[in-house]
């Protein structure tokens, strides 16, 4: 309804009449009227309440046989069954009496519709934002400046297009057009949104059925028509025509013009397009999700008589606990990890992976004479003590044997010691130590000496002192080796006892 219908309405509000010659004129009262009577009484009765206003005659013969093909009653069953038998026409006064119709009906005004808004449930490209500049394209048909022809401007764009299809047409019939919008859907799996005029449908569905379409073809299609906008009356209804002209690509292409997706439009009529690009295509996103909500349902399923893809039920499945990921080899160029289950928690800075002094702090270097090892082989050579413990029925390795011998565990007895022929390498310590211990006794046989060599003792005298002095290096030695034994024995019990806390 017109805006000037609509204020007509309300309360204390008499909008003033407005002249034809002005270019706001858009109601008129004795255009109604005359109307009113076309639709009942014909023609002759039109032209007689336009001389009785005083108006000129505003519609041509192919407007009038439009709105007469058009026109639909309100109640058409109620009138069907007063009307007399035999088809005859009331008697213009008989409106006026109790069971004639008066021309006043209760009239239905709705704050909000009582029919859901249908979604774009298959998917639509977000709006709100900056679409670029806007950019303008004129094609024609014929083509002109060697351009390129309308079809193949359309059938281009729905060939590139790869987010969505939108497309309001009055007549949709063109069989390459078509196959495009379901290669697209089917195929690239587009969405497709087709708005059509209803007077087009029975075509479209017509050429539909040529094309002998499955259920994968119309799976990304959406199909609903749409009538113009209408002028309500009391008598009845004229619905009015889509003829809108425009198809969107993306959310950032639109295509306009008077050019109808049909053969004829494309070989035989004069039609021009217009391509545009960039923020324009707001106010046509717009546009198009406005007559996409008031429009009516079209379902290609049941009118080509194809069956629906089968749902599978969604099944529960329990679910599973949150599994923790296994970590990588490398954390970063600063920090590594060691690479075992075991050890997954402890992480070793990069720059400190080969460090001795780690080594030592966990007990790593057992042997001087030997080079350093790698923390990873140390805890490597830890494991595999650990192992040995808990089967102890496995052959043990040499590694696992030198692990024993630098490290034995509190509930073990020391190993007695093995022949001479097939003595161990002796360690620093057991090397320092025994030389320590001659070194001793030979400073307490000095101090007994024989009656015959107390005089090469008198001459030696220099030469003990110096021993005297080697020794107590020597014991200094000890000492200190076993400050540092007892510390690795130490690191190396909260190294066991750390653990044993991460394999409970």
């Amino acid at each position: 309804m017109a805006d000037s219908q609509l204020g007509c309405m309300e309360d204390g509000r008499i909008p003033l009449a407005v002249p034809e010659s002005r270019p706001e004129f858009y109601y008129s009262e004795a255009q109604r009227a005359a109307l009113e009577e076309l639709l009942l009484h014909g023609d002759g009765a039109f032209k007689t309440r336009l001389k009785e206003d005083q108006a000129q005659d505003f519609l041509s013969a192919r407007e009038i046989k439009s709105i007469l093909g058009d026109f639909k009653k309100h109640h058409q069953d109620d009138d069907d069954r007063g009307r007399p038998a035999g088809g005859s026409q009331r008697p213009r006064g008989a409106d006026a009496g109790s069971g004639g119709d008066s021309g006043v009906h209760s009239t239905y005004w709705p704050q909000m519709s009582d029919t859901d808004v249908p979604p774009l449930d298959i998917g639509w490209p977000g709006g709100g934002f900056f679409r670029g500049v806007t950019r303008v394209a004129v094609h024609t048909h014929p083509p002109k400046d060697d351009g390129p022809h309308i079809k193949e401007v359309v059938r281009r764009l729905i060939q590139e297009a790869s987010k969505v299809v939108a497309i309001v047409m009055d007549l949709l019939t063109d069989l390459h057009i078509l196959r495009d919008l379901m290669e697209a859907a089917a195929q690239r799996s587009v969405p497709v949104y087709i708005l059509l005029d209803a007077h087009g449908v029975p075509h479209f569905l017509d050429m539909c059925c040529r094309l002998q379409l499955g259920a994968q073809h119309l799976q990304n299609i959406r199909s609903r028509t749409l009538q113009g906008a209408g002028l309500a009356l009391s008598s009845g209804m004229l619905p009015g025509t889509l003829s809108n002209k425009y198809m969107l690509v993306d959310g950032d292409k639109v295509v306009f013009g008077s050019y109808s997706y049909a053969w004829r439009s494309a070989r035989i009529d004069r039609n021009m397009i217009t391509v545009m690009t960039g923020q324009v295509v707001e106010a046509f996103d717009r546009d198009f999700r406005e007559l996409y909500a008031v429009s009516d349902k079209l379902d290609l399923y049941q009118e080509l008589h194809v069956a629906r893809p089968s749902v599978p039920a969604p099944t529960l499945r329990p679910k599973a606990p949150p599994k923790r990921p296994a970590l990588p080899a490398a954390t970063s160029r600063f920090q590594m990890s060691l690479g075992d289950a075991h050890h997954a928690a402890l992480r070793v800075p990069a720059h400190k992976y080969h460090n001795p002094k780690y080594l030592l702090a966990l007990g790593a270097l057992g042997d001087a004479h030997r080079p350093a090892r790698s923390l990873h082989d140390f805890l490597a050579t830890s494991e595999a003590a650990q192992n040995m413990e808990a089967d102890p029925g496995r052959p043990r390795s040499p590694s696992s044997e030198r692990l024993d011998r630098l490290h034995p565990l509190p509930s073990e007895e020391p190993p007695e010691d093995p022949p001479e022929d097939q003595a161990p390498r002796r360690t620093l310590r057991q090397r320092l130590f025994k030389s320590s211990k001659k070194s001793v006794k030979s400073e307490a046989g000095r101090r007994s000496p024989s009656p015959t060599a107390t005089t090469t003792a008198g001459r030696d005298g220099d030469g003990g002192a110096g021993g005297r002095g080697r020794g107590q290096g020597q014991g200094q030695a000890v000492v200190e080796m076993e400050e540092q034994e007892a510390l690795q024995e130490r690191v190396h019990a909260d190294h066991q006892r750390h653990r044993a806390r991460q394999s409970e």
